[in-house]
């Protein structure tokens, strides 16, 4: 139809971890050949073993978004990389914890 040139096919994947950036990057390829226009990774923990650099930084996405977890090397970082801290989610379900205060309302 005329509308389907006016959209925007956006896909996110999402994973508790990315270890060699295989699996999450075959993913990413078939969805765009699918047809989605940008892919995005969300993953909380960053293992990266070699080749996972390579593999995420081809081109395939927009994102690459992991938690500090584990430390990303410099040497493992590419330009699609974010590393988002735990650092306030930490402190704060340590904080509820002390104060005998509700931790599973921080996830409502």
């Amino acid at each position: 139809m005329w509308w389907e040139m006016f959209q925007v096919k956006t896909a996110v994947l999402v994973d508790d971890m990315i270890d060699t950036g295989g699996t999450i990057t075959e993913a990413a390829r078939l969805l765009k050949q699918e047809g989605a226009k940008q892919v995005y990774a969300c993953a909380t923990h960053a293992v990266f073993s070699p080749p996972a650099s390579e593999r995420l930084s081809s081109g395939v996405f927009e994102e690459v978004i992991v938690t500090n977890t584990i430390p990303v090397p410099e040497d493992r970082r590419f330009p699609q990389l974010t590393v988002l801290s735990v650092a306030d989610i930490l402190g704060e379900t340590i904080w509820r914890i002390h104060e005998d205060s509700s931790v599973s309302i921080m996830f409502r």
